[in-house]
């Protein structure tokens, strides 16, 4: 099933990229993208994992049509959590099977207070039926640097309003493998996901949105992840003729490793338009489960070419 979604969404991007070739005949931009994103947290480790991203791209923008590429470099103090299509997963990183093989035995549940329990560096976890440890890499001294995954998006603008209240458009993003499980730096497989964006002005200058989509993740080779359905809610508002924008959302997950809670953040974000060419952005997250990082800060830029 997850080789057929593969097939149907290169073969996706592929037509959203030919129908895009035709647009730009008539009307094209191209823009360079970039973003810089700073994430801690500890996730169900009993340490801190330490993230920053850059993220570096261009877009090609037709009168319906966009399509962009884009490549992150990453560093982390710790080999714990991969890069995936869709941000940070706490993996384990290189010992990616220990999540796997802990699976019904974590410290913490059936305990009361509905956590998940932690594992330590080294960690020792408590088997009912037997004596186990799982043993992850000593991270006192860890720092690494390296390329992330490449990825493929491309957006569909389906129904547009005469004046532009009204915005539905489909979505496609592929994650293409091209680092290695080790490091955590990237689960080692493919990923894909389709799903549609929904967004209504109402007074003028406010605005609410909702985002779906559904993902076809890559197994890792000791850890099976599930295939979620992405989630997002938000409302923004524009300020000073549309020079600023203010906006907040509610952004998850369904479950991605099993018997582990998903992904579930809240976040804030402050946009400004410097001139025709040239716009930035920033936002402030906070992780409400332990799947998801602590705390995220990031900035934003686009600049038209």
């Amino acid at each position: 099933m997850r080789s057929q979604m593969i097939k149907i969404g290169v073969m996706l991007m592929v037509t959203l990229a030919s129908h895009q070739g035709i647009g730009c005949v008539v009307a094209q931009s191209i823009s360079y993208n970039g973003s810089m994103h700073y994430t801690t947290g500890s996730y169900f480790f009993t340490e801190n994992t330490e993230s920053v991203s850059f993220l570096n791209g261009f877009m090609v923008s037709g009168s319906r049509i966009n399509a962009s590429l884009s490549v992150p470099f990453i560093y982390q103090n710790s080999p714990w959590i991969s890069y995936g299509a869709t941000g940070y997963l706490p993996t384990g990183g290189s010992q990616h099977g220990s999540l796997a093989d802990s699976s019904g035995n974590r410290p913490g549940r059936g305990q009361g207070g509905g956590g998940m329990g932690k594992f330590s560096s080294p960690a020792s976890l408590a088997n009912n039926s037997s004596d186990s440890t799982i043993n992850l890499t000593d991270t006192l001294s860890y720092n690494s640097y390296s390329f992330g995954d490449p990825s493929v998006y491309a957006n569909y603008n389906l129904i547009r309003s005469n004046n532009g209240a009204t915005s539905l458009q489909l979505n496609a993003n592929l994650k293409i493998p091209m680092t290695s499980t080790d490091n955590g730096f990237g689960t080692g497989e493919w990923d894909f996901g389709f799903g549609a964006s929904l967004s209504q002005r109402f007074l003028s200058n406010n605005f609410l949105y909702v985002d779906l989509m559904k993902w076809w993740y890559g197994d890792m080779p000791d850890l099976k992840l599930q295939d979620p359905l992405s989630y997002s809610i938000g409302y923004s508002r524009s300020l000073a003729n549309g020079k600023w924008l203010v906006s907040t959302s509610l952004s998850g997950f369904t479950e991605i490793i099993n018997d582990y809670e998903p992904p579930l953040s809240v976040s804030t974000g402050l946009g400004y338009i410097i001139s025709s060419k040239i716009s930035m952005n920033s936002s402030l997250s906070f992780g409400l489960t332990e799947s998801s990082s602590d705390v995220a800060l990031g900035v934003g830029w686009s600049i038209r070419l």
